[in-house]
C-alpha cells in the first residue's frame, strides 16, 4: 500500500509539471522550472526508501521509469515484489501482478491535493502558494504556504540539470526518498508505451465511473 501511494504520488510529480518559459531574471523558481521542463521526458532506473517519523526504514523498492509530456508515465517496480503503475494522460492503471488484481481510476481524482497536483499545473500559476527556498546550484526545498493534509516539504536535488533525486515528508512525518539513476532523455515515445494491456485472469476495479 506504502509502494502504490507514494509511486502514483511521486511520479505525478515528476510527468505533470507544465513549466512557463525561463524569465530573464536568474529567480529560483525560473530554475525550478527550466530544470523540471528539462526532465519531462526521460527515463531510467529508480531506488525508492520510506523512512517513518524516527528514521526507521519502513521499505525500499526498485525499477525503472518512463515519462513523456502531457502527463503520461510508466512505473515499473521489480522489487520487492512486481507492480505496474501506468498513466496515459487520462487515467491511472495500478496492477499489482502477484495479486492478479488491477485498479483503473482518473488522473485528476488520483492526485487530489498531492505534490502531484502541485506540479500538475502551470508553475506560474502555483509556485505562488509555496515558499521556495534554494538549498544549492540545483536544490530546492518547497514547503505549503496554506494547511496541507498530504506533505510538509518536497527537496528536489539535479547535476548538471538532470533530476537525481526527490525527498517528500508527508503531513505524519514518514519521509520518502528517491534516487534516480541512468537517467536519459528522448523525444518523445508513442502513446501505445502507456497504454496497459491486462490479461484476462486480471481482477479490475474502476474507479470514478
Amino acid at each position: 500500500m506504502i509502494n502504490k501511494l507514494v509511486a502514483v504520488c511521486v511520479f505525478s510529480i515528476l510527468f505533470g509539471f507544465q513549466a512557463v518559459a525561463v524569465q530573464a531574471e536568474d529567480s529560483v523558481e525560473s530554475r525550478i522550472e527550466h530544470l523540471l521542463e528539462g526532465n519531462r521526458d526521460i527515463e531510467g532506473q529508480f531506488r525508492q526508501v520510506t523512512y517513518d517519523e524516527k528514521g526507521h526504514e519502513l521499505q525500499v523498492s526498485k525499477g525503472v521509469f518512463l515519462l513523456a509530456k502531457p502527463n503520461q508515465f510508466v512505473w515499473d517496480s521489480i522489487s520487492p515484489f512486481a507492480q505496474r503503475i501506468v498513466s496515459d494522460g487520462t487515467s491511472i492503471t495500478v496492477w499489482d501482478v502477484d495479486l492478479e488484481q488491477a485498479t483503473i481510476k482518473p488522473l485528476a481524482s488520483s492526485i487530489g491535493n498531492s505534490p502531484a497536483a502541485l506540479l500538475g499545473q502551470p508553475a506560474a500559476e502555483v509556485l505562488p502558494n509555496y515558499s521556495v527556498t534554494t538549498m544549492g546550484t540545483e536544490k530546492f526545498r518547497l514547503e505549503p504556504k496554506q494547511e496541507q493534509d498530504l506533505f510538509q516539504t518536497l527537496t528536489l536535488s539535479f547535476r548538471n540539470e538532470v533530476i537525481t533525486s526527490m525527498s517528500i515528508v508527508d503531513a505524519l512525518g514518514q519521509t520518502t526518498v528517491m534516487e534516480f539513476q541512468n537517467v536519459e532523455q528522448h523525444e518523445g515515445v508513442a502513446k501505445e508505451n502507456f497504454v496497459l494491456d491486462l490479461p484476462d485472469h486480471v481482477d479490475v476495479i474502476v474507479e470514478g465511473q
